[in-house]
């Protein structure tokens, strides 16, 4: 009985290890140009991390969004903010910064504002002012960098990710598996 008891503590305990290490994705994450972001956070869909520095007083957001899992070579990736604050329909109206990597080279990034459901994530002007759009690919993992100055006084706010094919060079619909329809929260920034 006190095998038994010691084995289900140790497996228990083993767990509970391996649940915080893959937990800290985020945190122990090093950018190979050393960029340093002061928050970060495991997503909770689609192997995705978000890094981030928030400057309150001038309101400006320097972040990486980080993809992983991309193993095909044609896949796009975004990254978005839906500027009405709607979790329930956080795609509509969405401003996305979106990167397209094509037969495994660099990824080009772009910005989009998703006007509907059958978007094509077609590249465009979003309202919010940014700079320093670029991506990046290393190995299966795609990151998106950006700066974008938000509203004042902006603390919080409704961000969602998703992946998805390329056909012809233009994305094509993500799936609609639980895990994409789920990959938008309510973000803390402070």
């Amino acid at each position: 009985m006190v095998g038994k008891l010691k084995l289900a503590l140790f497996m228990l305990v083993s767990l509970l290890l391996t649940s915080s290490v893959q937990s800290q994705t985020c945190m122990n994450h090093t950018f190979t140009d050393n960029k340093v972001f002061t928050s970060c956070r495991d997503l909770p869909h689609l192997t995705s991390y978000l890094h981030w520095t928030y400057d309150q007083a001038t309101a400006k957001l320097d972040m990486a969004f980080r993809h992983a899992g991309i193993n095909a070579s044609d896949r796009w990736v975004a990254w978005a903010i839906n500027p009405n604050n709607n979790l329930d329909s956080a795609m509509v109206g969405a401003q996305a910064l979106v990167a397209i990597s094509e037969s495994g080279g660099a990824p080009r990034a772009y910005t989009c504002s998703v006007q509907g459901y059958s978007t094509q994530l077609a590249e465009g002007n979003i309202s919010y002012p940014h700079s320093g759009l670029t991506a990046t690919r290393q190995n299966s993992e795609i990151t998106i960098y950006a700066t974008l100055t938000l509203p004042n006084g902006t603390t919080n706010l409704v961000h969602l990710w998703q992946d998805g094919p390329l056909s012809a060079s233009t994305p094509s619909q993500h799936q609609l598996a639980t895990s994409n329809l789920q990959a938008k929260e309510i973000l803390d920034l402070l």
